[in-house]
């Protein structure tokens, strides 16, 4: 992308705006003339997964501030991770409202848009959100594997030890996401601007041909290198806490007589397994539909010479790959809890009871 290359596209725009069909955007082919997006379909889900971040996330913040558990440890990890969930709705609400800002001429803008700091900072949130959120998801699944398949084994997290470990992934997830800011050249344009956010519309510096763009390893070592390593970890650990908890069932399954143990099958233990295993399940597919198209895609980019993804690859990854985990996490950390679902449904009740009482006041 260089100065001519904008002029160019600037003209073609001015005199074909009305259809739109010039070859536009420079590398992005979902971009045209008129908006951010030439297909209207992220246009709209971009609102709609942005706000299921964002409610989700308030409303586990809201619940775990209400409703304090027993595990003080878990709910502090829950906390930070609705935190770091949040900030993916704050990012998918701050694209969508730049394409509203500048519907029908976003031709004049997108330069400025995606060599700014506006472009820069949504991209760095970006990054801070999908990093944090699987550092602290490993955290969690740590402190599960310790408490579930090695109870015995060394001391528990304490409730210090745990906002010291939050506090450091924080750390961290703002060190990777905004290093590039820094104004180190390895991350700036040939000719003199800064692009590392700006590769795409949506600001996000994911490798996804085989071009090699500035600042591109620092995009692999995180997006493929790292996340896969947390990835692989959260798999290997909810599998091994299914195994562990399917072999004590079963281990207590064979002692008794014939009719106890078909009580046991039968009982609130067997439920637990099951729900224990779908949550596991959803789990672990929700993390890897979320990163391993990126992982994968990447790591096509490096091998393969000649790789080339489609042009609307990255608008497709930000608006429904990589928000997944940020939308579904409240849901298969909070909600899907046997404990929530507890309070929601006594809740309820005394709603019921409340509403009939009213009733028969107001009627008798």
């Amino acid at each position: 992308m260089d100065f001519r290359t904008v002029d160019t596209n600037l003209m073609c725009c001015h005199l074909h705006k009305e259809d739109a069909d010039c070859a536009f955007a420079f590398n992005d082919n979902f971009a045209n003339c008129e908006s951010m997006f030439r297909n209207p379909a992220p246009r709209k889900s971009i609102w709609v997964i942005g706000s299921l971040s964002i409610i989700g996330s308030v409303f586990v913040l809201i619940w775990r501030r209400i409703f304090k558990e027993k595990n003080v440890v878990q709910n502090i990890m829950l906390t930070h991770l609705a935190l770091s969930d949040g900030l993916n709705g704050i990012y998918l609400y701050t694209v969508g409202t730049t394409d509203l800002l500048w519907s029908g001429e976003y031709y004049l803008h997108d330069f400025k848009w995606r060599n700014g700091w506006s472009c820069q900072l949504t991209g760095a949130i970006a990054l801070l959100s999908s990093e944090v959120s699987l550092m602290m998801m490993s955290l969690i699944s740590a402190d599960r594997l310790k408490n579930i398949v090695f109870p015995y084994d060394g001391t528990a997290l304490t409730k210090r030890a745990t906002h010291i470990l939050c506090f450091i992934i924080w750390v961290v997830g703002f060190l990777i996401a905004f290093f590039p800011m820094f104004g180190l050249s390895y991350f700036d344009h040939p000719y003199g601007y800064h692009s590392y956010y700006g590769r795409s519309v949506v600001c996000l510096p994911l490798q996804l041909t085989s071009k090699k763009a500035p600042g591109w390893e620092y995009s692999v070592a995180f997006f493929v290198g790292l996340n896969f390593a947390f990835f692989l970890f959260i798999t290997v650990t909810y599998t091994m806490i299914f195994a562990k908890s399917y072999l004590s069932s079963r281990r207590m399954a064979r002692h008794g007589t014939a009719r106890e143990i078909q009580a046991r099958s039968k009982s609130a233990t067997a439920k637990r397994e099951r729900a224990l295993a779908r949550r596991v399940f959803c789990i672990i597919l929700t993390d890897c539909v979320c990163w391993m198209p990126v992982i994968v895609i990447g790591l096509r980019s490096i091998l393969e010479k000649s790789f080339s993804s489609p042009g609307d690859l990255a608008v497709w990854l930000a608006v429904f790959v990589l928000p997944i985990n940020s939308a579904l996490n409240p849901i298969l950390y909070t909600f899907s809890t046997p404990q929530v679902r507890a309070k929601f449904l006594f809740l309820n009740f005394e709603t019921l009871v409340s509403v009939i009482i009213q009733y028969l006041q107001y009627n008798i």
